[in-house]
């Protein structure tokens, strides 16, 4: 690989270890990097995101102000910078099972434990530029596909190919122009695919209160039964952000009534009609997502039928 290749490459690199981080620079520099970023902190990181400045992310997941892990977490969710599918490479102190599935869990694309060779870095990020991972989307992940095989009665997920912005400024064969129309479609599939994992989510929370959709009973403790309200709070409030964009978007009051629901029920409590209310929403929701269900039909044909008689009324307003 020709070392020109390299220099379009818009790197940012997070080392708290100014000797490390020196090393790393020195190295990439040999290697052709021309366009290299680098910080000891996490200040830096979030002003180069923010401005839409990289296209590789290396940093340690320990930075003074807050942990790499839960920036790349945000990236990914589409909550912070502009490209949701920057190549992120993150370094570890030690190789703690807990802390290797924390970072796993944030969709970084790979995972290099310290101490390493910096040789180790050219080699990772000439593999992502090649033979980067599809991504899988979960109610709580985004990012690369870690799993050889589906699990013995685990749903299949779909594999969505997403933009390689190594490759891409590698070759030069992508403009700008498409760069960011190819990160566009490809976010538009992620939070297709973000809202029908969270109406598969929302399925599981109901079958967790028990009893039917016309049934306000509730079988378990109140302490369980706040923690399944709070999560239906946070899948209904990110269904609500993300639906509009896609061709469910016809259900998204639906979601924000949810969200509102669940948000009054944490505040305040709940009676019978609350729950029966939540139970008979989160079969509608779910309802959206089978194309094959006669009430998806029936709830879309009455909201184009009161957005029309909305229509009309207002030209008649104008009218008169």
């Amino acid at each position: 690989m020709s070392v020109a290749q390299y220099e379009n490459i818009r790197v940012v690199l997070a080392e708290p270890s100014s000797h490390l981080r020196s090393e790393i620079v020195d190295l990439m520099h040999e290697r052709g990097f021309r366009n290299v970023n680098a910080t000891g902190n996490l200040a830096g990181v979030m002003s180069a995101v923010n401005s839409g400045e990289v296209d590789l992310l290396i940093g340690d997941t320990k930075l003074p102000e807050g942990d790499l892990s839960d920036v790349i977490h945000q990236i990914r969710h589409g909550k912070i910078g502009h490209n949701p599918f920057i190549v992120a490479i993150t370094l570890l102190n030690s190789s703690d099972t807990t802390l290797v599935h924390k970072v796993m869990e944030s969709g970084t694309d790979q995972i290099i434990v310290k101490p390493f060779n910096t040789d180790e870095i050219v080699g990772h990020i000439e593999n992502l530029t090649h033979a980067r991972k599809a991504f899988v989307v979960t109610t709580d992940y985004i990012g690369p596909n870690r799993r050889r095989q589906v699990r013995p009665g685990a749903q299949e997920i779909p594999l969505i190919a997403v933009p390689n912005p190594l490759r891409s400024r590698m070759t030069g064969q992508i403009s700008e122009y498409s760069l960011k129309r190819s990160i566009g479609a490809a976010q538009k599939i992620i939070n297709e695919q973000k809202v029908i994992r969270h109406a598969y989510q929302i399925g599981w929370l109901m079958n967790q209160l028990g009893g039917t959709d016309d049934d306000a009973s509730v079988n378990i403790p109140y302490e369980e039964l706040n923690k399944h309200l709070q999560r239906l709070h946070f899948v209904a409030t990110d269904i609500a952000l993300r639906i509009r964009q896609t061709h469910y978007a016809h259900v998204a009051n639906l979601c924000m009534t949810m969200q509102n629901l669940a948000d009054k029920i944490i505040k305040y409590g709940f009676d019978a009609g609350d729950i029966r209310m939540i139970k008979q929403l989160s079969r509608v929701i779910q309802s959206a997502f089978d194309e094959k269900r006669s009430d998806v039909d029936e709830y879309r044909r009455n909201s184009e039928r009161k957005a029309k008689q909305k229509g009309e009324a207002g030209q008649t307003a104008k009218r008169v």
